[in-house]
């Protein structure tokens, strides 16, 4: 399918008005929903069908349908895991879809509606598999990884803490540390908290954890030699999911990098003074939803128009791996899919000034 980012746009800007009067649709028309999430309905609802409407308007800019269908079956299991019913899902999208149809009236609600329908073909007419665990119990940083995950849910902090440090102390890297035991393990919290086998209390302490350890990891590591680069680092607006990108800032300082890591939800109009101010070589940014590709954009765009300083732009994340295409379409220099790609590249970025 074409591209279409007037449509995309159109749907952008009006998403909030389009997914409240969704939702009025939908709690009008199904009482049983309305009651069975009480006075969370309205608030729950709108923030669903406001987020399907950003994941459609991303879908529309790229050409690509599968993006949309992608993600309304991410949150298909997602409910199903929750208890809620796959007609559940279908009903929002028939209410998301009559907003549209009232909202947009012209050719872009054409488009959307198709976007629509077509997903909705596509989407698999199941309930969502298990997700299988990507750990291996008989493989020794696997093992690790998973007994981490199991102490600290567990609410054993400290000693699942010091599994790891410990297993620093006997030989394995930092490196390894975090690329193979601890990222692991928060990929693997992530697949237990989509079936709901996690609680978010469980799924945050984890996390918390997690950067706890890198730290300390992090002080403790021998640090290379100064290499005379600089990288900033951090997740896009929206995007309050930053391990992964805080763990990729630690292995840059590690490797002689003098690294600004500036956390999560980075406002756009913050990043091109702040590169300029540090003089930045390469900007890693963490995009973790396809929703917030569009701000990637516009952020990327704010600091092509506003920063003196020439900077390589490198993009990864979760909200890219349906289509590792979209990061030229976002104007970013390049895309990593995992930590060690995003070390390798920056290198290489920097390398060529």
């Amino acid at each position: 399918m074409s591209m279409n980012p007037a449509a995309a746009s159109a749907i952008e800007n009006h998403a909030h008005a389009i997914a409240t009067q969704a939702c009025e649709e939908l709690l009008t028309r199904h009482a049983d929903i309305d009651s069975r999430f009480g006075s969370d309905a309205q608030e729950m609802w709108t923030d669903h069908l406001q987020q399907r409407l950003m994941e459609l308007s991303v879908a529309l800019a790229a050409g690509n349908n599968g993006l949309f269908a992608a993600r309304l079956a991410w949150s298909r299991s997602a409910m199903q895991a929750r208890g809620l019913t796959s007609e559940d899902l279908d009903t929002s999208l028939i209410a998301l879809r009559a907003a549209l149809a009232k909202q947009l009236d012209n050719e872009f609600g054409a488009v959307a509606l198709e976007y629509i329908d077509q997903a909705m073909q596509m989407l698999v007419k199941e309930s969502g598999g298990k997700l299988d665990s990507q750990l291996d119990a008989g493989i020794p940083l696997d093992r690790l990884a998973l007994q981490y995950v199991q102490a600290v849910v567990a609410g054993n902090v400290l000693p699942g803490m010091q599994l790891v440090i410990d297993a620093v102390k006997h030989g394995i890297s930092v490196a390894d540390a975090y690329l193979r035991v601890l990222l692991p393990a928060q990929q693997e919290v992530g697949r237990l908290w989509h079936l709901n086998a996690l609680s978010v209390s469980e799924e945050h302490l984890v996390s918390y954890t997690t950067q706890r350890v890198m730290a300390l990891l992090a002080g403790q590591a021998k640090r290379k030699p100064d290499n005379g680069y600089t990288a900033v680092a951090g997740a896009v607006a929206g995007n309050v999911h930053d391990i992964g990108i805080r763990a990729i800032a630690y292995l840059l300082e590690i490797e002689g990098w003098r690294t600004i890591y500036l956390g999560s939800d980075i406002p756009q109009v913050e990043l091109p003074n702040t590169l300029e101010t540090y003089g930045a070589d390469v900007l890693l940014l963490s995009v973790a939803l396809t929703s917030q590709l569009p701000a990637t954009a516009r952020t990327i765009e704010a600091i092509r128009a506003n920063s003196e300083h020439p900077v390589k732009i490198l993009v990864g994340g979760n909200g890219l791996s349906e289509d590792t295409r979209m990061w030229r379409e976002i104007g970013a220099d390049g895309y990593a899919a995992d930590a060690e790609t995003a070390l390798k590249t920056a290198l290489q970025f920097a390398s060529q000034d």
